[in-house]
């Protein structure tokens, strides 16, 4: 029989530093190598955990994105609505928009790095037959541009339809709202009334907004 001698045991610790004992009061070799690769599952764990959490956040991100397009569009299609009653002469309409946040802010000096709406009128048949019903040679957009997202609508509206300046706004009092230049300037985040002006000089249709002050 092989002596106590000869056995792959190891003597134990004892005080504070004292691990689970065997009854014999030596540790086995497979106990030793056992807690010798502790350290690694460990390292493993954690790493493992780390691109569980990675893809959660990765998860939540695209899901906050898809909340924000959603209520982008939700928006957009309020703005085309009131556009389109105020144009075919439904009276004034009173109108917001809300850029959500999750959107750059707009830059004013380089218009590709930030947020954008605007009214655009395209002469190609191929844009105009994707985002509008029947074969158009031409056609007025309501069109959101940022960095990773665009979302345009078609305005069914007159292309003839204009967005005056200013100051073809100015015989209309709206208190406290002030004429804007949709065309030149895009469109601003706020409250806007929308108001149809008729010229006895031109039958093109006009469209006057104006934006509520801060």
């Amino acid at each position: 029989m092989q002596s106590k001698k000869n056995m792959d045991y190891r003597p134990f610790e004892e005080g504070a530093n004292a691990r689970r004992l065997c009854p014999t009061g030596y540790e086995p070799a497979h106990w030793v190598r056992a807690q010798e690769g502790a350290p690694f599952e460990l390292l493993v764990a954690v790493v493992v955990m780390g691109f569980v959490l990675l893809a959660g956040f990765r998860v939540i991100g695209i899901l906050q994105l898809e909340e924000c397009k959603g209520k982008l569009d939700s928006n957009l299609e309020e703005l085309k609505t009131a556009i389109e009653n105020v144009a075919h002469g439904e009276g004034q309409r009173t109108v917001a928009y809300t850029k959500p946040s999750c959107f750059p802010e707009p830059d004013a000096e380089n218009k590709s790095e930030g947020s954008r709406l605007e009214i655009i009128h395209r002469t190609e048949a191929r844009i105009c037959s994707e985002f509008c019903s029947g074969a158009r040679i031409e056609c007025t957009l309501l069109a959101f541009s940022s960095i990773d997202h665009s979302n345009w609508k078609c305005l069914n509206i007159s292309s003839a339809t204009d967005f005056p300046s200013s100051s073809d706004c100015s015989d209309f009092d709206p208190g406290e709202y002030e004429a804007q230049q949709w065309k030149r300037d895009g469109i601003l985040e706020g409250q806007y009334i929308l108001v149809k002006k008729f010229n006895e000089f031109s039958q093109q249709p006009r469209i006057c907004a104006y934006r509520r002050g801060n």
